[in-house]
């Protein structure tokens, strides 16, 4: 059972367990346990083909074959250039199964990004979904003149589906076929995995679960991209409590039948981490989407039962709006996260009710991470879903408010910077020591804290609440303003669906505040300029109210879905730039 937290005001809440043993695993050893131990419960599903555990370690078994007949080594680094695919799945435990690091890319990536991506990290394979070879014809055709990359693989998006869905894939790779000359020494999935015949024993790895054995790249949304060294032991410290992030005594043994649906993209630490590892060695069944799709994700309500969802806001009130999900029975629903991006009030309240009205007992919990502790930090338990905030730290994570310039405690209530502590805390960022050392700091504890850069504070009662960006922070006539705090405000009008605070240069008070807002189709957007502003006028700080508002048909997003900030940014300075020089 979940032990008992001490509140900031000295209260017992209910919590999560406080702390728990991490095996000594590594990720493949951790999915090849729950493999032995349930050999026949199905682990992963795409597109309604199933794969039991068996049969994923046999494919799992079938790629490091491959991938030793083709030269692999302990030490070699794998580029995953992939959509959520079962061969993305299969490869990542591969690769880690041979003491390989995984280099996990976004499949829409630029090939500038893709290029230098593999450039920093020394990656020597490549794997690429077919559908992407035409935007990355650049690449590739400078990738086969040199020696550099040993071997090219092409995974189909049809290559692991059942026969009626392969069609209408092949539809979609049609319009971007790429010609003979292209494919011309790139090796399809299948075809590589033939090269599993010429081996016929699997080394054991000798580089321990502490060592390195993912690359993760940060958003980037409002500093330079980093690239982000994890390892099994991060990601264990978290997958091994999946159990209680869903309602269920840590020390009892996975329930049986449970699902998840897994459309948040692998590349990216939640998706993973929570949305591919947590569940397959706690026994949760993986519905693979490659891409997000209403229609999709209704029918595995209507037709599967699934039971679990993780997002982003976005995923949400994109479900809430979907006329596929207007008629979907969510009774099967037992919990619905969110993270990835701030979770307004009011999208909450208004994603409860949905649940509600669709007879789901659940209601959307908020939780918070950052790549550099791999994924979700603190999430709001079950039993306390009805609030707003980011919830409680997982076991064995610290989490505390600082003031950034002291670095001392701040009590209750107060607004700081969050620092978070513990055994997700990622090796480093490669290449860069001196921004690992400004990333995690020895406090006067004697423990390493990551200094997240962001805002927010601890309640009376225990719970975090996230605030925003402490760099985006403004200053206002040298006033702290703080964008989260509007866009929320500015969120809670019923016609509003998406808005993004700024601050624009101003003659004299430096900087002031601009909003940027999607409406719902249909709003009169000039009466609602007017309650915007009758709304921050009546709840804001004068220096916090918007002086100007920009109706936009949408806002920039960054490649997981949040909303770009720092793109929105550049591009108002370059309308300014425009404006003037005209």
């Amino acid at each position: 059972m979940a032990e008992d937290m001490k509140s900031t005001n000295g209260n017992s809440i209910s919590g999560f367990v406080n702390t728990f043993e991490i095996p000594p695993l590594t990720m493949y050893e951790s999915l090849a346990a729950m493999a032995q131990e349930r050999p026949d419960e199905k682990a992963l599903s795409y597109y309604g083909k199933d794969l039991s555990y068996t049969e994923l370690q046999s494919k799992i078994d079938n790629c490091t074959r491959a991938l030793l007949a083709s030269g692999v080594r302990e030490g070699d680094v794998l580029a995953l250039c992939l959509p959520n695919l079962p061969a993305a799945v299969i490869a990542f435990y591969a690769a880690n199964r041979l003491g390989c690091i995984c280099n996990m890319i976004h499949p829409l990536s630029p090939p500038r990004l893709v290029g230098k991506h593999l450039e920093e990290t020394k990656s020597s394979f490549l794997f690429i979904a077919d559908i992407a070879v035409n935007k990355l014809r650049p690449l590739l055709e400078e990738l086969k003149e040199t020696q550099t990359m040993k071997d090219i693989i092409i995974c189909g998006m049809a290559d692991d589906a059942p026969a009626w869905k392969r069609p209408f894939l092949k539809i979609q790779l049609r319009k971007n076929k790429p010609e003979k000359d292209l494919l011309a020494g790139l090796t399809p999935w299948n075809s590589f995995l033939k090269k599993d015949e010429s081996v016929s024993k699997i080394p054991a790895r000798s580089k321990d679960h502490r060592s390195v054995c993912a690359y993760l790249h940060s958003g980037g949304t409002t500093s330079e991209p980093k690239t982000i060294m994890l390892s099994d032991y991060n990601f264990n410290a978290i997958a091994y409590q999946g159990n209680q992030l869903l309602g269920y005594p840590l020390s009892e043994p996975a329930p049986y039948g449970k699902s998840m649906i897994t459309v948040l993209p692998l590349f990216h630490g939640f998706g993973l981490c929570i949305g591919m590892h947590t569940c397959l060695i706690n026994d949760i069944k993986v519905y693979l989407l490659p891409r997000f799709s209403a229609k999709a994700v209704a029918d595995l309500f209507k037709k599967n039962k699934a039971n679990y969802i993780c997002g982003v806001p976005t995923l949400y009130e994109a479900l809430s709006k979907a006329d596929e999900m207007q008629e979907a029975d969510l009774a099967c629903l037992e919990a619905a996260f969110c993270g990835g991006d701030s979770l307004t009030p009011e999208l909450k309240d208004r994603f409860d009710k949905f649940l509600a009205d669709h007879g789901s007992k659940s209601k959307l919990r908020e939780g918070y991470g950052l790549t550099e502790t791999v994924t979700v930090c603190s999430v709001m338990p079950g039993e306390f879903a009805e609030r707003n905030g980011i919830g409680l730290p997982l076991a064995n994570i610290k989490m505390k408010i600082i003031d950034s310039e002291s670095r001392e405690t701040l009590p209750a209530n107060k607004i700081g910077e969050i620092c978070v502590s513990g055994p997700t805390t990622m090796l480093g960022y490669l290449n860069d020591k001196e921004a690992t050392s400004h990333a995690i700091v020895s406090h006067e504890d004697g423990l390493d804290w990551v200094e997240t850069g962001d805002i927010g504070y601890q309640d009376e009662d225990g719970f975090f609440h996230f605030k925003g960006r402490l760099k985006r922070t403004l200053k206002v006539s040298g006033i702290p303003v703080f964008p989260k705090e509007i866009e929320e405000l500015i969120s809670s009008l019923e016609q509003v669906r998406y808005v993004a605070a700024i601050g624009i240069p101003h003659p004299y008070k430096m900087t002031v505040v601009k909003a940027f807002v999607v409406a719902h189709e249909g709003a009169d957007l000039k009466e609602l300029e007017k309650e915007i502003l009758r709304l921050c006028e009546a709840s804001l700080i004068a220096h916090a109210v918007p002086q100007e508002i920009e109706f936009r048909d949408s806002l920039p997003q960054t490649l997981v879905g949040k909303i770009d900030i720092k793109v929105l940014e550049a591009e108002e300075a370059e309308a300014r730039s425009d404006t003037q020089a005209g």
